[in-house]
């Protein structure tokens, strides 16, 4: 290289680094950095998880949606599960996230008001409040119009570290001076707790009822029905009305091994089929303790839920379930003892923004007798025995609920394995394949590796008695929904 270019070459390195410079003091800071841009857009947050004696807490999920919580909680602070909704009818979309402080064993559950900033285009948390809840695995959150004014209530349900069913109302307030929220009802009790659902007049509110026992009755089913109605003149739920309701005289050493706390006695008791209703109309619910199943059968309809867990209640369990297709269909039972031979059922469901109680499903419950068998029930057999062969290969059905799926010996799929099971939803017989997760699958999968396989619903035709004909549906908040795909015969081999 010559004098004449070294110089040349000299002066242009000193001009790109002086450039550079002037970049990095005058540019904005955001100028090379994406994440102030992506401040305002939903983030998805999965917080580090305490084990609370083997629930199952639905960490970071919406009832809209899957992880989209609209902020980082701090840290120490672990989200349970949100609600996300326009409060202020501002065509914004506000959240609630109810979360735990790990640091505070059996310390309340909170919830947060998280709420959208138009002027800076972020979300930003604006008010916290604690709770009576601390059992995350037990919490239903949701909203509803209590008061009758078609304004927005909060209401937190669960079980508190001392067994007890909780209650906490918080009602938005209209005033935007004021904090966002305020709390207008409070319950802890032994029992259970209701919303007065039903008709009611324009601008009626509603009633809630608490279930506990009378403990100056020496039968322990005795109960005393409380009834709380709001009061408009300081915006808070009073004792209007108190009833005792006497219980069924149960030899009370068994009534003492049912209600004992193990949650096994109690679902060994309520382990088989229970109805409500008499005739075409009644409705059954089926406890399958061993599958791990609770089946809802009503009007030729059928719902299946996967029983997640079970937390001992004064009078019997509280049960988490999740709908075996609709896997963000969270139903919760409480099952209370009425005597040795029937039951009460409190049900909570809770999907989107379609949340809140399921009155369908309430009531007292009598066991079916053995001399009324389960086939009254005209629903399908969930599992068969079987092998059946078709145009893609063959699959196999065992009687233990699993499947085995191999494709023609040219095809290049491997052997698929799995759960099965048959079922009904609105008048149709469905088929649910639920593969099982392979190695190298799941959320710690290694990059390039085989995808985690998802489960497929099929709806059933059976033309013959050893011939099924399979088409693939998806079965959503709409019902069921054809994809339009070619139907799958199959031929029993024999």
């Amino acid at each position: 290289m010559t004098r004449g270019h070294f110089k040349v070459f000299t002066i242009v390195v000193f001009l790109l680094t002086a450039g550079g410079i002037g970049a990095l003091v005058f540019l904005p800071k955001d100028f090379f950095s994406s994440r102030e841009k992506e401040v305002g857009q939903t983030r998805v947050v999965i917080p580090q998880v305490v084990g609370t004696g083997g629930e199952s807490p639905r960490i970071g999920r919406d009832n809209d949606g899957e992880g989209n919580l609209r902020i980082d909680l701090d840290e120490g602070e672990s989200a349970v599960t949100s609600l996300a909704r326009d409060f202020d009818n501002d065509s914004f979309e506000e959240q609630i996230i109810a979360y735990l402080r790990l640091q505070e064993i059996d310390g309340p559950i909170f919830i947060t008001y998280v709420e959208f900033d138009p002027g800076r285009g972020v979300y930003r948390r604006q008010w916290n409040a604690p709770t009576a809840a601390t059992k995350p695995g037990t919490l239903m959150l949701y909203s509803q119009d209590l008061i009758g004014d078609g304004g927005i209530c909060i209401l937190v349900s669960g079980m508190n570290a001392g067994g007890e069913q909780t209650l906490t109302v918080f009602r938005k307030n209209g005033d935007p001076q004021a904090e966002p929220f305020s709390k207008i009802a409070e319950f802890r009790i032994e029992g259970s707790i209701t919303v007065e659902e039903g008709s009611r007049r324009a601008g009626q509110s509603l009633g809630i009822a608490t279930y506990g026992r009378d403990y100056e009755s020496s039968n322990m089913l005795d109960q005393i029905e409380t009834t709380y109605t709001y009061n408009r003149v300081n915006g808070l739920y009073e004792q209007s009305r108190v009833v005792k309701i006497p219980g069924s005289q149960i030899e009370q050493r068994r009534l003492r091994e049912l209600l004992s706390g193990d949650p096994g006695q109690f679902e060994n008791f309520i382990n088989g089929l229970w109805y409500q209703g008499e005739g075409n109309r009644r409705k059954f619910v089926y406890f399958n303790t061993a599958a791990r199943e609770l089946i809802f059968y009503n009007n030729n309809s059928e719902e299946i839920f996967s029983w997640q867990d079970s937390t001992p209640t004064r009078y019997g369990l509280h049960i988490n379930s999740r709908n075996i297709s609709l896997t963000k269909l969270r139903r919760t039972v409480n099952v209370e003892l009425a005597s040795l031979e029937s039951i009460r059922l409190r049900v909570y469901q809770d999907i989107y923004l379609r949340s809140g109680p399921n009155t369908t499903w309430d009531g007292s419950y009598q066991r079916l007798q053995q001399t009324e068998t389960a086939r009254k029930i005209e629903r399908p057999n969930p599992y068969l025995e079987g092998t059946y062969t078709g145009q893609d290969g063959k699959i196999v059905f065992y009687q233990d609920g699993t499947y085995e799926l191999t494709p023609l010996p040219n095809r290049e799929e491997l052997i698929r394995r799995g759960r099965y099971v048959f079922f009904r939803h609105e008048n149709e017989e469905l088929l649910e394949l639920r593969p099982a997760v392979q190695p190298g699958t799941g959320q710690n999968r290694r990059p390039g590796a085989v995808p985690e396989p998802k489960r497929e619903t099929f709806k059933v035709t059976r033309e013959e008695p050893n011939s099924l004909t399979l088409t693939r549906v998806r079965i959503g908040a709409k019902g069921i929904q054809d994809l339009h795909e070619s139907p799958i015969p199959l031929t029993r081999r024999m």
